[in-house]
């Protein structure tokens, strides 16, 4: 991300020249013969001198350009400029402009008297000198009022970059909550396109008609009942993020045995969680594209079955792992399926998945959440 944006520098110009220009204000109407602080009350109006009038300008000029540039600074990316670097920056330049300040001249005060104002006649003078000691030496002497009021500048900058830094965290996270909307539909999307394209859709017409052939009507029930409940899981976590690992592994349960029935006596899955475990939390429908991936890109054979072995892990993770058995017909490698499955997760719970591979198993380990709200 770059440090600022085009419109966010439009924005500190804007707040650079109001904010310069109400600084100024009090010398504007001073030089128009008024006392703002006396309710408007006219005093006497003086001619206007060029003199006086080019140095309010040279004021507008310098207040502008310091106000810029302490905008600028607190309001770069906190990520690449951190705080504490730009109060330290902020406070140089005030100190800069501070030395500064005396170059651009001063307002001489008219010669008025009982007319009370508290800035007195333009901006107060920032170092005053002219005075000199016994030994012909300068007297040099800070204005306090002039460091209150670089003070209060510094402090008034930080505080606007701050808002924008808010602002920009609260566009984030709306940015965020859409691309997680966007990821958990099409994650849905994908695993009922899954279930209702022609080869799943053959494979299960094909299992369920072997049932009914062998006469296994009990079988043939429950495998209906089975992916009755694997598509109404599918379809009711549409609104959902996250889920009990228990519910996941109830609705898992069904589809794994869509998948024995099919592969009967070459697939087996082994699952091992304790009951505090299930009350954990994890994203919706995460253990089924799991599944289907070990499905995927392994041979399930007579000869060589295959083992999936789902257990918790003694720091809140589920680990679902199997051994390698990789497909001579090649299946897609892309690895997209298993990608868009952990950006989803960190999305959800801010926490990445873990992935091990050697030669002979792969594992996928998933860090699980203590509840719904954390």
């Amino acid at each position: 991300m770059k440090l600022f944006t085009r419109r966010r520098i439009y924005v500190n110009l804007i707040l650079s020249i109001t904010v310069s220009l109400l600084l100024i204000l009090p010398m504007i109407f001073e030089l128009m013969g008024y006392n703002p602080f006396g309710g408007m009350r006219k005093y006497g109006r003086q001619p206007l001198e060029i003199s006086s009038i080019l140095i309010v300008i040279n004021q507008t000029i310098f207040f502008f350009a310091m106000i810029f540039l302490m905008l600028t600074v607190f309001t770069f990316d906190t990520r690449k400029f951190s705080w504490a670097k730009k109060i330290l920056s902020g406070f140089i330049i005030g100190a800069g402009f501070y030395i500064l300040f005396p170059m651009i001249g001063q307002l001489q005060p008219l010669k008025r008297e009982n007319i009370p104002f508290p800035f007195g006649y333009g901006i107060p003078e920032l170092l005053r000198s002219g005075e000199q000691n016994p030994f012909g030496r300068t007297i040099i002497r800070l204005d306090i009022r002039r460091i209150m009021e670089f003070t209060f500048l510094l402090a008034t900058t930080g505080l606007i970059g701050k808002v924008f830094e808010l602002i920009e965290q609260k566009q984030q996270v709306e940015i965020e909550n859409a691309k997680l909307r966007a990821e958990n539909l099409q994650s849905q999307y994908d695993v009922l396109l899954k279930q209702v394209n022609p080869h799943f859709f053959f494979n299960t017409m094909n299992s369920l008609a072997s049932l009914v052939r062998e006469g296994r009507k009990e079988s043939a029930l429950k495998y209906i009942g089975e992916l009755s409940d694997t598509f109404r899981y599918v379809m009711q976590s549409s609104d959902r993020e996250l889920v009990t690992l228990e519910e996941e592994l109830k609705s898992l349960s069904a589809y794994c045995y869509l998948l024995q029935i099919r592969y009967e006596g070459k697939l087996f899955f082994n699952i091992d969680v304790n009951e505090p475990l299930k009350q954990m939390y994890m994203p919706v429908l995460t253990l089924q594209p799991l599944i289907e991936n070990v499905v995927k890109h392994n041979a399930i054979t007579q000869r060589m079955p295959l083992n999936v072995i789902i257990k918790g892990n003694w720091d809140d993770s589920l680990i679902v792992s199997n051994q390698k058995r990789p497909r001579k017909d090649k299946a897609d490698n892309s690895g997209i399926g298993l990608k868009n499955l952990a950006t989803r997760y960190k999305l959800l719970t801010g926490n990445e998945i873990i992935i091990e591979e050697s030669e002979k198993e792969f594992s996928v380990i998933l860090p699980l959440k203590n509840n719904e709200l954390k």
